[in-house]
Protein backbone atom coordinates (compact mmCIF):
# COMPACT_ATOMS: atom_id res chain seq x y z
CA UNK A 1 0.00 0.00 0.00
CA UNK A 2 2.81 2.36 0.92
CA UNK A 3 4.62 1.55 -2.36
CA UNK A 4 1.48 2.43 -4.34
CA UNK A 5 1.18 5.73 -2.48
CA UNK A 6 4.82 6.59 -3.27
CA UNK A 7 4.25 5.75 -6.94
CA UNK A 8 1.12 7.90 -7.13
CA UNK A 9 3.04 10.80 -5.60
CA UNK A 10 5.79 10.37 -8.18
CA UNK A 11 3.19 10.31 -10.97
CA UNK A 12 1.66 13.55 -9.70
CA UNK A 13 5.06 15.23 -9.58
CA UNK A 14 5.93 14.02 -13.10
CA UNK A 15 2.66 15.32 -14.54
CA UNK A 16 2.89 18.58 -12.60
CA UNK A 17 6.44 19.11 -13.81
CA UNK A 18 5.27 19.12 -17.43
CA UNK A 19 2.24 21.27 -16.63
CA UNK A 20 4.39 23.86 -14.89
CA UNK A 21 6.92 23.86 -17.74
CA UNK A 22 4.15 24.30 -20.30
CA UNK A 23 1.94 26.79 -18.45
CA UNK A 24 3.93 28.28 -15.58
CA UNK A 25 2.84 28.14 -11.97
CA UNK A 26 -0.04 30.61 -12.22
CA UNK A 27 -1.83 28.95 -15.15
CA UNK A 28 -1.23 25.32 -14.22
CA UNK A 29 -4.33 23.84 -12.58
CA UNK A 30 -4.67 21.25 -9.85
CA UNK A 31 -7.68 19.87 -11.72
CA UNK A 32 -5.61 19.18 -14.86
CA UNK A 33 -2.69 17.78 -12.88
CA UNK A 34 -5.03 15.39 -11.06
CA UNK A 35 -6.72 14.36 -14.30
CA UNK A 36 -3.49 13.64 -16.17
CA UNK A 37 -2.06 11.79 -13.17
CA UNK A 38 -5.18 9.63 -12.96
CA UNK A 39 -5.99 10.87 -9.48
CA UNK A 40 -9.29 12.31 -8.29
CA UNK A 41 -9.15 16.04 -7.62
CA UNK A 42 -10.11 15.58 -3.98
CA UNK A 43 -7.66 12.68 -3.64
CA UNK A 44 -4.69 14.73 -4.84
CA UNK A 45 -4.90 16.67 -1.58
CA UNK A 46 -4.04 13.48 0.28
CA UNK A 47 -0.59 13.81 -1.26
CA UNK A 48 -0.05 17.57 -1.46
CA UNK A 49 -1.68 20.37 0.50
CA UNK A 50 -1.77 22.72 -2.47
CA UNK A 51 -0.28 23.57 -5.86
CA UNK A 52 2.61 25.45 -4.27
CA UNK A 53 3.73 22.35 -2.40
CA UNK A 54 3.88 20.41 -5.68
CA UNK A 55 5.77 23.30 -7.28
CA UNK A 56 8.36 23.24 -4.51
CA UNK A 57 8.72 19.48 -4.94
CA UNK A 58 9.31 19.85 -8.69
CA UNK A 59 12.03 22.46 -8.08
CA UNK A 60 13.57 20.76 -5.03
CA UNK A 61 16.55 19.19 -6.91
CA UNK A 62 17.44 22.56 -8.44
CA UNK A 63 17.10 24.36 -5.09
CA UNK A 64 19.38 21.80 -3.44
CA UNK A 65 21.97 22.26 -6.19
CA UNK A 66 21.85 26.06 -5.80
CA UNK A 67 22.16 25.74 -2.01
CA UNK A 68 25.18 23.47 -2.38
CA UNK A 69 26.96 26.00 -4.60
CA UNK A 70 26.08 28.81 -2.19
CA UNK A 71 27.32 26.90 0.88
CA UNK A 72 30.59 25.95 -0.82
CA UNK A 73 31.29 29.56 -1.85
CA UNK A 74 33.07 30.32 1.45
CA UNK A 75 34.66 26.91 1.91
CA UNK A 76 38.28 26.70 3.04
CA UNK A 77 39.19 25.53 -0.45
CA UNK A 78 37.92 28.80 -1.92
CA UNK A 79 39.43 31.00 0.80
CA UNK A 80 42.75 30.92 -0.97
CA UNK A 81 44.43 33.72 -2.86
CA UNK A 82 45.87 31.20 -5.31
CA UNK A 83 42.42 30.81 -6.91
CA UNK A 84 43.07 34.02 -8.86
CA UNK A 85 45.83 32.24 -10.77
CA UNK A 86 44.58 28.67 -10.65
CA UNK A 87 43.60 27.00 -13.92
CA UNK A 88 42.17 24.10 -11.90
CA UNK A 89 39.86 26.46 -9.97
CA UNK A 90 38.87 28.20 -13.18
CA UNK A 91 37.92 24.97 -15.00
CA UNK A 92 36.25 23.38 -11.97
CA UNK A 93 33.94 26.33 -11.40
CA UNK A 94 33.21 26.68 -15.08
CA UNK A 95 32.08 23.04 -15.11
CA UNK A 96 30.01 23.47 -11.93
CA UNK A 97 27.87 26.16 -13.56
CA UNK A 98 27.73 24.49 -16.96
CA UNK A 99 26.48 21.29 -15.29
CA UNK A 100 23.93 23.26 -13.26
CA UNK A 101 22.50 25.04 -16.30
CA UNK A 102 22.49 22.00 -18.58
CA UNK A 103 20.97 19.71 -15.94
CA UNK A 104 18.32 22.16 -14.75
CA UNK A 105 17.68 24.25 -17.86
CA UNK A 106 13.89 23.85 -17.78
CA UNK A 107 13.71 24.20 -14.00
CA UNK A 108 15.71 27.45 -14.14
CA UNK A 109 13.32 28.85 -16.75
CA UNK A 110 10.41 27.89 -14.53
CA UNK A 111 11.97 29.38 -11.40
CA UNK A 112 13.17 32.62 -12.98
CA UNK A 113 10.35 33.36 -15.41
CA UNK A 114 7.24 31.35 -14.52
CA UNK A 115 7.04 31.28 -10.72
CA UNK A 116 4.67 34.23 -10.29
CA UNK A 117 2.03 33.44 -7.68
CA UNK A 118 4.14 30.80 -5.95
CA UNK A 119 6.17 31.04 -2.75
CA UNK A 120 9.25 31.33 -4.99
CA UNK A 121 8.07 34.34 -6.97
CA UNK A 122 10.62 36.55 -5.15
CA UNK A 123 13.47 34.10 -5.65
CA UNK A 124 15.67 36.56 -7.58
CA UNK A 125 15.62 39.13 -4.77
CA UNK A 126 16.06 36.50 -2.06
CA UNK A 127 18.94 34.89 -3.94
CA UNK A 128 20.60 38.26 -4.47
CA UNK A 129 20.30 39.17 -0.78
CA UNK A 130 21.69 35.82 0.35
CA UNK A 131 24.51 35.91 -2.19
CA UNK A 132 25.37 39.46 -1.13
CA UNK A 133 25.63 38.41 2.52
CA UNK A 134 27.84 35.45 1.63
CA UNK A 135 29.98 37.69 -0.58
CA UNK A 136 30.53 40.20 2.22
CA UNK A 137 31.44 37.35 4.59
CA UNK A 138 33.86 36.02 1.99
CA UNK A 139 35.69 39.34 1.83
CA UNK A 140 36.09 39.48 5.61
CA UNK A 141 37.33 35.89 5.80
CA UNK A 142 39.85 36.59 3.05
CA UNK A 143 41.00 39.74 4.89
CA UNK A 144 41.57 37.72 8.06
CA UNK A 145 43.70 35.26 6.11
CA UNK A 146 45.48 37.83 3.91
CA UNK A 147 45.56 41.17 5.83
CA UNK A 148 47.19 43.04 2.97
CA UNK A 149 44.43 42.52 0.40
CA UNK A 150 41.87 45.22 -0.32
CA UNK A 151 38.33 44.42 0.79
CA UNK A 152 36.92 47.92 1.23
CA UNK A 153 34.31 47.15 -1.40
CA UNK A 154 30.81 48.54 -1.09
CA UNK A 155 27.98 46.19 -0.20
CA UNK A 156 26.01 47.68 -3.08
CA UNK A 157 28.74 46.57 -5.49
CA UNK A 158 28.50 43.00 -4.16
CA UNK A 159 24.71 43.24 -4.34
CA UNK A 160 24.84 44.37 -7.96
CA UNK A 161 27.28 41.60 -8.93
CA UNK A 162 25.01 39.05 -7.24
CA UNK A 163 21.95 40.37 -9.06
CA UNK A 164 23.89 40.45 -12.31
CA UNK A 165 24.89 36.80 -11.96
CA UNK A 166 21.36 35.48 -11.49
CA UNK A 167 20.26 37.65 -14.43
CA UNK A 168 23.05 36.15 -16.54
CA UNK A 169 21.80 32.65 -15.77
CA UNK A 170 18.35 33.82 -16.85
CA UNK A 171 19.76 35.13 -20.11
CA UNK A 172 21.51 31.83 -20.83
CA UNK A 173 18.44 29.64 -20.31
CA UNK A 174 16.09 32.03 -22.12
CA UNK A 175 18.27 31.98 -25.26
CA UNK A 176 18.33 28.17 -25.46
CA UNK A 177 22.09 27.92 -25.91
CA UNK A 178 23.53 24.47 -26.54
CA UNK A 179 26.07 22.93 -24.16
CA UNK A 180 29.11 24.13 -26.08
CA UNK A 181 27.75 27.68 -26.27
CA UNK A 182 27.02 27.64 -22.54
CA UNK A 183 30.51 26.35 -21.77
CA UNK A 184 32.12 29.01 -23.98
CA UNK A 185 30.15 31.80 -22.34
CA UNK A 186 30.71 30.61 -18.76
CA UNK A 187 34.41 30.20 -19.53
CA UNK A 188 34.57 33.77 -20.85
CA UNK A 189 32.63 35.07 -17.86
CA UNK A 190 34.88 33.25 -15.38
CA UNK A 191 38.01 34.63 -17.03
CA UNK A 192 36.55 38.14 -17.06
CA UNK A 193 35.31 37.90 -13.47
CA UNK A 194 38.48 36.40 -12.02
CA UNK A 195 40.60 39.14 -13.55
CA UNK A 196 38.21 41.78 -12.22
CA UNK A 197 38.18 40.45 -8.64
CA UNK A 198 41.95 40.04 -8.67
CA UNK A 199 42.29 43.69 -9.69
CA UNK A 200 39.74 45.17 -7.27
CA UNK A 201 41.07 43.14 -4.32
CA UNK A 202 44.67 43.96 -5.28
CA UNK A 203 45.44 40.26 -5.02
Amino acid sequence: MQVQKVNIKKDIIAVARKEFFDRGFKDASMRMIAKKAGVGLSNIYNYFRNKDEIFLEVLAPLMRALDKIMIEHNSQENLNIDIFNSEEYYFRHTNIYVDLIVTFNDELKLLLFQSYGSSLENFRDEYTDRHTKIGMEYLQKMKEKYPWIHVDISEFFIHTMSSWWISIIGEIVSHNLNTEEIKKFISEYMEFGTAGWKKIMKA
